[in-house]
């Protein structure tokens, strides 16, 4: 089914609303091999094949899975194919665009919060506080390559003050411990805080199995440890979470 949208939501940052108007289709999908995938296109188009509500949401708000509280079952477990196309002009971004369909289709209700929650702290490993073979000081000047001209990072090499991370794979260079933290948030399912006491900024090269059940090399843990010097405990702390008051699955056409 096919039909147009007019959406009026608070847009953030913004001092009033936006409306967004914009033709959509959405489909079930119960293939049982169907492969996730999803893209936001020039023009403002997105399509996806076999997403579940919760993608949809961490995409359209830009949050983790462990960020989302009150989602029923099946917006974790159903899949949908999504066709939708902005008939604005710019068109709207991808988290607006998604936004207002998860509102007029799936009359999502959500709000935020913050909320008392297990976190990770990330700290020294060893007790001597000696790091890691793969964590190294840098005296690299940030601001001071921010603000000066400088060539383009070459390409499939990680820029100074920046990270890259890929599959078992994390590359940083002149990175705060804040940076680090941040950065292995999605990588261990959870909300991760600097407490290693480190100043300064680091050079940082490690790698490890993302799959557990492969016995091809260390596991995060294990690489966090023994290659950096590091280590992730577990604790309480503030994070904020969208809270889902209304999710409706909707109905076959």
């Amino acid at each position: 089914m096919r039909e147009v949208c007019a959406i009026i939501l608070a847009m953030a940052g913004a001092a009033g609303a936006q409306a967004i108007s914009y033709v959509a289709s959405v489909k079930p999908n119960r293939a049982a091999d169907a492969r996730s995938f999803s893209e936001y296109l020039p023009g403002g188009r997105f399509t996806a094949t076999a997403v579940t509500v919760a993608q949809l949401l961490r995409v359209a708000y830009r949050i983790q899975a462990y960020q989302t509280v009150g989602a029923p079952g099946w917006a974790s477990t159903k899949r949908f194919d999504i066709e939708a196309k902005a008939d604005d002009a710019p068109p709207p971004s991808q988290q607006a665009l998604l936004q207002a369909l998860l509102r007029d289709r799936f009359q999502l209700a959500a709000h935020r919060e913050t909320r008392e929650m297990s976190i990770f702290a990330l700290v020294p490993a060893r007790k001597d506080g000696r790091l890691g073979p793969q964590l190294m000081r840098s005296a690299f000047d940030c601001a001071a390559y921010r603000t000066a001209p400088h060539a383009l990072p070459e390409p499939g090499r990680t820029p100074p003050c920046a990270m890259r991370i890929g599959p078992g794979a994390l590359s940083g260079k002149a990175i705060s411990m804040g940076q680090l933290a941040a950065s292995l948030t999605p990588l261990a399912g959870r909300y991760s805080v600097d407490r290693t006491g480190l100043a300064g900024v680091f050079d940082v090269e490690m790698t490890w199995t993302p799959d557990p059940a492969e016995d091809a090399g260390p596991a995060l843990v294990t690489a966090l440890q023994e290659q950096l010097g590091l280590k992730l405990i577990s604790e309480k702390g503030p994070v904020e979470v969208l809270v889902v008051d209304r999710l409706v699955e909707p109905a076959e056409n």
